[in-house]
């Protein structure tokens, strides 16, 4: 079995090494409960430990003695924002809100971007405030640095590695039709492209960066390609594209077939692919289980989901696949909620998310599959008329995307207990992990 060189890029950056504890955070860590509380105690250190030398500390600790202090004003600021829309749409009144800014600020650190942004003015989810969440990457991160290394953690580094670790794992996933490295075509499918709609996107950014999508037209004379802009291609046109782009961004890119939501699902689309996101969770010695899920449904011109940049997200109910309203991230706080989605009229709370149950089923098992201590996995999921594939798998899911369409609360779930046991066992345990060890697995 191959194993990971020196020369393999790492799954986290050197930044995220901690060393051990001193004994005065020691004990205070060991007593960290795994909830939100006790996962904001593990953020301080970390955000802590990387304040280096002793003037950055100095100035470290009056920012953060500042920020309890400036409570009062930090409060105000935010109702004078966010208030009149709050209490417009939600009837919590702006002494209400100020209220209670200024009590979770000082008791749990809550800032008045994520009262507003989770809601927590609302009766249900100011009571289990604590337990939500802002900046898990970080926690994730150390986690994952201080885990041994394997070679499936190129997986989330490789949009190519990923396929062909789901075709040797008999894991449905979309197919490549070209790939391009360094400004040339290392592989294809076929001679020529075929008289289908396109999406191009390079194997190693995120969140939609460099993506397009292309429509094929076709004619007496054959077909051709657009992006409905400036650009109309025919098949060697657009591979010709494909190779300069990857050669002007120094990144390798992927041209594959534009998929087709099942029927059910068509009609809460632009036309674009909307996409499933499902958290899956797995602690030492134990099976991966699903931990949240929420559809992402693209709008106007958008020719992705992303929610960050205008998508709607609706919550799915685990158990039964049925989806509650949607909220849309962009625009002024609190979030608005969307009950029907904004180009079709369709209304998205009741619908059922069809094979649902191989969906918890197929992204537990690709979980089970991957040699590699990642706690968790936000998946995104396409279904399609034959059934759930698997897009790309993210070892630093959104906390946005987990929170704030369904109110669902990191700190009271498994997350919370699964990524604190991986915490305690990295730093506070006598056997702690060799985090430079090195465990090879074929990927084929």
């Amino acid at each position: 079995m191959p194993e990971i060189t020196n020369e393999a890029e790492p799954l986290v950056s050197a930044e995220w090494e901690r060393d051990i504890p001193g004994p005065v955070w020691s004990w205070w860590l060991a007593r960290a409960k795994p909830d939100g509380t006790g996962l904001r105690r593990w953020q301080l250190w970390i955000w802590w430990t990387r304040q280096r030398g002793a003037s950055k500390q100095m100035s470290a600790a009056i920012r953060l003695l500042r920020g309890f202090i400036e409570a009062p004003l930090e409060a105000w600021g935010g109702v004078r924002r966010f208030g009149q829309k709050t209490e417009n749409l939600h009837g919590v009144s702006r002494s209400t809100q100020c209220l209670q800014l200024f009590v979770l600020r000082w008791r749990y650190g809550v800032r008045p971007i994520s009262y507003y942004k989770f809601q927590l003015f609302k009766p249900e989810r100011l009571s289990v405030a604590a337990d939500f969440l802002e900046e898990i990457g970080q926690l994730l991160q150390v986690v994952c640095r201080h885990a041994p290394r394997t070679v499936d953690e190129q997986l989330f580094l490789s949009k190519e590695v990923f396929r062909r670790w789901c075709l040797a794992n008999n894991i449905p996933t979309v197919i490549n039709l070209l790939e391009v490295t360094c400004g040339r075509v290392v592989s294809r499918l076929a001679v020529q492209l075929p008289a289908t709609d396109l999406f191009v996107k390079p194997t190693n950014w995120n969140q939609g960066k460099g993506t397009s999508r292309w429509r094929c037209i076709s004619s007496a004379q054959g077909h051709h390609y657009t992006d409905g802009a400036d650009h109309e291609f025919n098949s060697a046109e657009i591979e010709d594209f494909v190779c300069r782009t990857s050669l002007e961004q120094a990144r390798p890119y992927i041209v594959q077939p534009a998929l087709a939501n099942h029927e059910t699902l068509r009609e809460y689309t632009n036309g674009a692919l909307a996409t499933i996101r499902l958290m899956t969770v797995r602690g030492f010695g134990q099976s991966s289980q699903p931990l949240m899920a929420a559809l992402r449904m693209p709008t106007g011109q958008a020719i992705a989901d992303n929610f960050d940049l205008g998508g709607v997200a609706a919550p799915i109910d685990l158990s039964t696949g049925i989806c509650g309203a949607g909220i849309r991230k962009k625009g002024q706080l609190p979030p608005d909620t969307i009950n029907a989605h904004p180009d079709t009229g369709a209304v998205i709370s009741g619908l059922r998310i069809p094979y649902w149950s191989e969906c918890l089923a197929l992204t537990c098992r690709a979980h089970d599959l991957i040699n590699a201590q990642v706690p968790v996995i936000g998946w995104d999921v396409a279904v399609l008329e034959s059934g759930p594939i698997l897009i790309e798998p993210n070892y630093l899911p959104c906390h946005n995307l987990a929170q704030m369409p369904g109110g669902f609360p990191l700190g009271s779930s498994p997350f919370a207990q699964i990524v604190t046991e991986r915490l305690r066992k990295s730093f506070l345990s006598r056997n702690r992990p060799v985090n430079n060890k090195t465990v090879g697995r074929g990927l084929s």
